[in-house]
């Protein structure tokens, strides 16, 4: 049976935290919440953006849910904030715009 690994949050941190740990065991089952709904986006363009160098947001999104999942095949949930650990039990609860409030076990977190 495969390892069951959730990791908190997108980003840089978390969706390269995703990649390489897909690139080292092909068999996990890698759940990624993020509670906003961008996965990842190239922070040193913000204070362009902002600026008004760069006017098309979408410039700056690096990553989708759905190239993530095809790429390295993981199970991206956005808008889903993990609101609370339970180390003993190994289970996290979530609270989410899709699926509402629910618990998710993990092997690893």
């Amino acid at each position: 049976m495969s390892k069951k690994v959730l990791i908190v949050g997108g980003v840089a941190g978390g969706a390269s935290a995703a990649a390489r740990l897909r690139r080292l065991d092909e068999d996990a089952h890698i759940v990624m919440f993020e509670r906003d709904p961008y996965i990842s986006f190239a922070n040193c363009g913000l204070p362009y953006y902002i600026g008004g160098s760069i006017q098309d947001r979408s410039k700056l999104l690096v990553q989708t849910p759905e190239a993530m999942h095809k790429r390295f095949n993981i199970d991206v949930r956005i808008q889903s904030e993990v609101v609370s650990i339970d180390p003993v039990n190994k289970k996290v609860r979530v609270e989410s715009i899709e699926k509402g409030s629910y618990e998710e076990s993990y092997d690893a977190l």
